[in-house]
């Protein structure tokens, strides 16, 4: 309230008809004035999820197993940048890693070299379904002590046949390099170089006929509907009876080459 305000209220209304809030305001405003608002300074606030280094909402997240190996896989670059799994890694984040600090890394790699073999013959229409069925088999029999496999090993007893996996792999392969115009499955955030990468290593045919069926059968939040599932297959009938059949085999699969997705709370197969 200015001088101007409380010498003209003075000069038009007696003291008497004014309330006393109105005359202890323009006490204060003749004997001190009014007082300026002050604003602290708070700084410059928290770094954005890019600048701090963190993985952004929305993007896949990798921590690399402490001890663990590089999984033949997965993209070099990627795996030489993830930071170590720890107790505060997201549960959300892929697993990256086979082997153990204490385990046989010469048998580790028999293992996964023999996956590999297997999955190299996987789109070959006369042997391989044989073989990949034969991988999951000895998959299945050396994950029932493996901690990182064993909750993953599904239940066979509800099939009443083997999933055909050539024929799955090699359409999903086909339809999946028509839709994205590349080989890359699935990109996960770099720390590092705080961007976007191919999470698989494309070179490697194997983990491109593996992971074709990525967009549909596995489980990071924005993918793994049924339409993905039905355009993958080209609507093919017979193609998308496979899905329901083959897709615990595929998690598994993926996570004894050392990529772990995460296993929702509860989740059964």
């Amino acid at each position: 309230m200015s001088q101007n305000t409380v010498n003209a209220l003075f000069t038009v209304l007696p003291k008497a008809a004014l309330p006393a809030g109105i005359l202890a305001l323009a006490f204060a405003s003749s004997v001190g004035g009014c007082s300026s608002t002050q604003f602290g300074y708070e700084g410059p606030g928290q770094p954005s999820d890019r600048a701090s280094g963190s993985v952004p909402t929305g993007m896949i997240g990798v921590c690399r197993r402490p001890f663990s190996e590089k999984p033949p896989i997965v993209n070099p670059v990627l795996w030489e940048h993830a930071k170590a799994c720890n107790a505060e890694t997201p549960d959300s984040f892929i697993r990256l890693g086979f082997g153990r600090e204490r385990g046989d890394k010469l048998e580790a790699h028999a293992r996964v070299d023999r996956m590999m073999a297997a999955l190299k013959e996987g789109p070959k229409p006369d042997v391989g379904n044989t073989k990949v069925l034969g991988m999951l088999r000895t998959i299945r029999a050396e994950g029932t002590t493996d901690p990182w496999l064993r909750d993953r090993i599904s239940k066979q007893s509800a099939r009443t046949e083997a999933c055909d996996y050539t024929y799955l792999f090699n359409t999903m392969e086909g339809e999946s390099t028509k839709l994205r115009h590349d080989k890359c499955a699935a990109r996960a955030y770099d720390q590092q170089d705080r961007a976007e990468v191919c999470l698989f290593d494309t070179n490697v045919q194997e983990a491109v006929w593996l992971t074709s069926t990525w967009a549909c059968m596995t489980r990071t939040g924005e993918v793994g509907n049924t339409e993905s599932c039905h355009r993958l297959c080209a609507y093919d009938d017979y193609c998308a009876e496979q899905v329901s059949c083959a897709t615990p085999d595929v998690d598994l699969t993926l996570c004894a080459l050392g990529v772990c997705l995460p296993a929702p709370e509860g989740f059964v197969y």
